[in-house]
Formats: C-alpha cells, sequence, structure tokens
C-alpha cells in the first residue's frame, strides 16, 4: 500500500489547473486482492450483517466477497457454477441479518439470446457453501441493481440486458428489454413475478436510486444508446405490478451505432442541491461528460460538457462527495491504453473541473463507494481485469 497526498493537476479541455482538494484530505492505495483475474464488477454492502461494509467483486466466472476489516476473501460461486459472470447485486432481502446475492452469468457477446440469472443464499458459518437457486434464463444480462420500484418495502430486482435476443454486429439493433423481478413471499424459494419496464438500445449501464422528486419508490436511470432515460413515474393498473413511463433526459454522444449515446451513468449533485448527471460517452467510450440540471425534479438538464476525452474503452464511474465541500466529484476509469482511474473536481467560484490522476495501475473495469472503515468519510473501490486486482482508495481526514 501507499499514501498520497492530492497535487496540483494539469487542465485538460475545460478543466482548470487550481488544486483538487484541500491540502487537510489524502488518499491511501490499498490492494484488498492482487490475484482475481478478469475483475468485472465491484459492490460495497453488508455480507454478514456485522453492520460494517464488505466488498464484493466478480469477474472470470467467479464471485468472490472480502470480510471487513481483514479482508479475508471466501467465493460465493465459481466457474461450475457461474461460468461467464458478468453482474452481481447484494442485499439483505427477508431481514435476517445476512445478505443475498442476485448473480447473471452465462453472458456472450455475442450469443445474446444467451444468460441466466440466480441467486445466491448464504450458510450460517461464513465458511459454509453458498446455495444457488435459478430465477429465469434472460438472453445477454449484463447489469443488476436492488431498489424498492413499487412502493411496498421490499427490494426488487432490476435486471438490464446489454441487447435484445435478436442482436447482430456490427450494430447490436435489437433493443434490450429491461425488466422487474418482484418476489413473491420468500425470495429464497426462487418465486419472482417478472415484469417489463422498457425497451432499449445497447443498454450497458443502469442505476437505481432514491431520489426526493420521486417519493414512495425508486428511479431508474439506463445509459444506452439513446443516451440517459428515467424511469420513474408510475403508473397503477390493475395488474399484479406497476407500470412505469419512460422519459429521456440527454442524448448523450452522437455517432454510428453502436458507438453513440451513453455507456455508464451516475446521479450526483452539487452544493445547493442541484442534481448532474455524470457520464461515459459513447458505448465503451472516451469521454467522461457531465450534465448540470436546469430544472428540479429531474424534468431537464443542460448542455453537454465534456471533461475529458483521452480514455480508450471507458467503463468505470462513481460519483460522491470526497472532500467534503457539498459538491459530488465524480471518479472514471478505463481498462485500455494507458489504463488509470482519474477524479475530477468542480470550482464552483470558476465553475470549471479539474482532473487528478489516481491510478495508473489498474485497468478499471468497475467503481463504486461506501464508508469501509467507520471513519465518516468516503471510500471507493475499483476492480482491474486486466491487471488483476481489487484496490481501495482510502480518503481519510487527517
Amino acid at each position: 500500500m501507499r499514501a498520497r497526498t492530492f497535487r496540483c493537476p494539469l487542465a485538460v479541455f475545460a478543466l482548470t489547473a487550481s488544486c483538487l482538494l484541500p491540502p487537510v484530505y489524502s488518499q491511501e492505495r490499498k490492494v484488498i486482492d492482487a490475484n482475481f483475474p478478469g475483475a468485472y464488477q465491484v459492490e460495497v454492502a453488508d455480507v454478514n450483517g456485522d453492520t460494517k461494509p464488505d466488498i464484493i467483486a466478480v469477474g472470470g466466472s467467479t464471485c468472490a466477497w472480502y470480510e471487513n476489516p481483514s479482508w479475508t476473501k471466501r467465493i460465493v460461486s465459481g466457474p461450475r457454477q457461474t461460468p461467464g459472470i458478468i453482474s452481481s447485486a447484494t442485499a439483505d432481502l427477508d431481514g435476517d441479518g445476512k445478505a443475498e446475492i442476485a448473480i447473471a452469468y452465462e453472458f456472450a457477446m455475442n450469443a445474446p439470446s444467451r444468460g441466466k440469472l440466480m441467486l445466491a443464499v448464504q450458510g450460517k458459518a461464513p465458511d459454509e457453501r453458498w446455495t444457488h437457486i435459478p430465477i429465469a434464463e434472460i438472453g445477454s444480462i449484463h447489469r443488476l441493481r436492488w431498489g424498492d420500484l413499487d412502493g411496498d418495502q421490499r427490494l426488487d430486482l432490476v435486471v438490464a440486458p446489454l441487447f435484445g435476443p435478436g442482436a447482430r454486429p456490427p450494430r447490436y439493433d435489437d433493443p434490450a428489454r429491461l425488466l422487474a423481478f418482484y418476489t413473491e413471499g420468500d425470495p429464497k424459494l426462487g418465486r419472482w413475478h417478472r415484469s417489463a419496464l422498457t425497451a432499449r438500445p445497447v443498454i450497458h449501464a443502469i442505476e437505481v436510486r432514491s431520489v426526493a422528486p420521486v417519493s414512495g419508490h425508486a428511479i431508474v436511470l439506463t445509459a444506452d444508446n439513446q443516451g440517459v432515460s428515467v424511469i420513474g413515474e408510475r403508473v397503477l393498473t390493475d395488474g399484479p405490478s406497476p407500470t412505469f413511463t419512460a422519459r429521456d433526459l440527454v442524448t448523450g454522444a452522437t455517432g454510428k451505432a453502436p458507438q453513440q449515446g451513453c455507456s455508464e451513468i451516475h446521479l450526483g449533485r452539487l452544493a445547493g442541491g442541484r442534481h448532474i448527471l455524470a457520464t461515459i460517452e459513447p458505448w465503451h467510450g472516451s469521454q467522461v461528460v457531465v450534465y448540470d440540471e436546469l430544472e428540479p425534479d429531474l424534468r431537464r438538464f443542460g448542455a453537454r460538457t465534456v471533461l475529458d476525452d483521452t480514455l480508450e474503452a471507458g467503463h468505470a464511474l462513481w460519483v460522491v462527495d470526497v472532500d467534503g465541500d457539498g459538491d459530488d466529484e465524480i471518479l472514471a476509469g478505463h481498462r485500455g491504453k494507458d489504463h488509470r482511474v482519474s477524479i475530477y473536481d468542480f470550482d464552483r467560484a470558476k465553475k470549471t473541473w479539474t482532473r487528478t490522476v489516481l491510478d495508473r495501475d489498474i485497468a478499471a473495469q468497475d467503481l463504486r463507494g461506501g464508508d469501509l472503515d467507520g471513519d465518516g468519510a468516503p471510500d471507493v473501490v475499483a476492480v482491474g481485469g486486466a491487471t488483476h486486482n481489487v484496490v481501495w482508495y482510502h480518503f481519510q481526514k487527517p
């Protein structure tokens, strides 16, 4: 591990050359795992119910969790159970204090009719084998997130395929059907009700969030070939689950399909309460982009501001207020040439953004956050596929 204090970054694009963070903050890089080949996604969640956030990583047909604070690695599933693993979503569904993990696997880029969804249930002791419960077959299954979509105080699973089953290169123009799975009784019994939310072309990422403008249930943001949409206005029906309307927020990058629209999405805030949309554009793209909210309640966003266009195969994004100034910072990473994780900070007075490179020793596939050590300062975890690592960036106050 090594400790670093942020230095003044070089100006890039619309960026300013002022220092990124106040000098009272520093960041320590801690390697949680240096041997996780093919690491693709990471989560921060309490797995064993001790109130300490743990780390969950998937990739290389393996799902593993690392117990806080020893960071002991335990296997949830391996190549025999989850070949082609692509995503996970961790939550305590039944309130027993121990989390379940939804796992998407058998993903194959050029076999869009393939894909499976399961629920992994842990045993009584940390080292007992997990039970794997099949839920559904979903072609091109790609991203999973939990959220209460129907307002019944129970978590629902949002499932985003990358493509539709008829998608073929080079355009992959059969839209993906975004789905919601609602539990029916005990989720460990594997009985779920499936409902379609919307169809979008090349849905690469989703975010499921509870936000103040929408009361009573979560919203879904999609990053896809048409930009960013929000699914959040509930329409009551006589069926077993509500339906939702989808509304476009921004169109993202222009280009020839599938190199257009947005690839990653996170909703953030600036001081004063305005939302921002942070994206990577286009699909697996080179640009870190931000949009500022022009009207409240996620109704309209302003001009497209490119913060960086030097990524190659951009694939990792997170938004969090690291320096405590009330403005969220944007963290982004990529897995291609000159791979790295960078952080972008908003200067309120100058209305510009600065970039600092945090880490060049990771081919970043994903970024997530949480307060891992309970010191009140946000931390961020990244996974690198080609670099085989799981890394904790510990932002701390002296």
